[in-house]
């Protein structure tokens, strides 16, 4: 069992074939990163998913729908999960879809271990 947020951001990274997982509060501020981030811009990735967030909130209010659970996002060559832990946003980030379930399952098992930090 890991102890601290990084360990399980470690964890869920080395058990689901994601490259990263981000931690970001909901005003687009980095609070914790794990895995390989590349030549990624920490500032843009934390704006960019408040953005997201505001709109995909926005959109739920409009339709009379709950909080969104998780959003996936995929593309040719990236897939990009945001999902709620706590007051912050985790964002998995990977080269492609072929590892979603995985991804998905890992995700499930390690957020209850965030909230507890976030």
């Amino acid at each position: 069992m890991a102890e601290n947020s990084t360990q399980i951001l470690q964890d869920l990274i080395n058990s689901s074939g994601a490259r990263a997982a981000v931690v970001v509060a909901r005003d687009g501020f980095v609070i914790e990163t794990a895995g390989m981030l590349g030549s990624l811009d920490l500032d843009t990735l934390g704006a960019s998913v408040a953005m997201l967030l505001t709109g995909a909130e926005s959109m739920g209010n409009e339709l009379r729908i709950a909080a969104f659970h998780t959003l996936t996002l995929e593309a040719s060559n990236a897939m990009i999960m945001c999902t709620p832990v706590g007051d912050a946003l985790l964002v998995v980030l990977a080269p492609d879809s072929k590892t979603l379930g995985m991804i998905r399952l890992q995700v499930k098992k390690h957020v209850p271990q965030l909230v507890q930090f976030f």
